[in-house]
């Protein structure tokens, strides 16, 4: 939910930009930083981005819309892409107040987009409240690109959930990205019974990365939990409803056990004919 900063007498909201690498995070909040007035935003930051790829965060903090005469900031926090990153992926995700999940829409990336939203989902549930989610089907225009509707198929997304086209190369899906994150995070915050002091770490980008930089002592990942995360090799499966269901039913823990009943009940019928004389 969103926090209170004393300090600048200002409401905080976070939204945290998550996804595969190279899928687009950075240059969404790039191209806010080129959108948004100067008078309405911070500087980006990136703390030890290497050969372009962000290592640690990306941060932006823009200006929202005014709360009971106080302004409300957003911060814009997009997190590395790489699985082997996840450990300091995983904490900014789980105090995020809204997550864009940025998709890589091309077809050679719908596996690793696939594994990346597993984890995001674990860290998720990691959480004691729900956080609202945006989808961003990015790359729409690369060739063959996976339409927002099959993103959403994929992902097994709710209806609800908001998906949006883009192209943030371009410009094209980048503020109505923000605006819907945005919206939520007012309603998030207007929703909300309380609001509780900034953390400390989120004070601003310097104190996050020195709070990034003590995940390095303690790694803290449990590895892939999801079964979307062990099975994104598998083949993709188009079956209507009906027959979906009907092949999940097949392999049951009730089709399972019932079978076991009947296996065990052959081996007694076997042995009290053997022991017959």
């Amino acid at each position: 939910m969103a926090s209170y900063d004393s300090a600048r007498d200002c409401f905080v909201v976070r939204v945290v930009y998550d996804g595969p690498g190279f899928a687009g995070k950075t240059t969404n909040l790039q191209r806010i930083c080129d959108q948004v007035p100067v008078s309405k935003r911070s500087e980006m930051y990136t703390p030890a981005a290497l050969k372009g790829r962000t290592m640690f965060f990306d941060w932006l903090e823009v200006d929202g819309p005014k709360q009971g005469g106080r302004t409300l900031k957003f911060q814009l926090i997009s997190v590395p892409g790489q699985i082997e990153r996840n450990y300091r992926r995983r904490p900014l995700v789980e105090m995020a107040d809204v997550v864009v999940f940025v998709c890589d829409s091309s077809p050679p990336q719908v596996n690793d987009t696939l594994r990346t939203f597993a984890r995001l989902r674990t860290s998720m549930k990691a959480r004691q409240t729900p956080v609202p989610l945006v989808v961003q089907a990015n790359k729409q225009d690369v060739e063959g690109a996976l339409s927002p509707k099959q993103i959403r198929k994929r992902l097994g997304l709710e209806e609800e959930t908001p998906v949006v086209s883009a192209n943030a190369a371009g410009g094209r899906g980048v503020q109505e990205t923000l605006r819907t994150a945005v919206r939520l995070g007012v309603r998030s915050f207007n929703e909300a019974g309380q609001v509780f002091e900034l953390p400390a770490e989120f004070a601003n980008a310097d104190a996050l990365f020195d709070h990034v930089l003590s995940f390095e002592d303690a790694p803290r990942d449990e590895g892939p939990v999801e079964v979307e995360e062990l099975n994104v090799n598998a083949e993709y499966s188009s079956l209507e409803e009906e027959a979906m269901m009907a092949h999940m039913a097949a392999s049951s823990i009730d089709a399972l056990e019932s079978r076991a009943r009947r296996a065990a009940n052959s081996r007694s019928e076997e042995d009290s004919d053997a022991k017959e004389p």
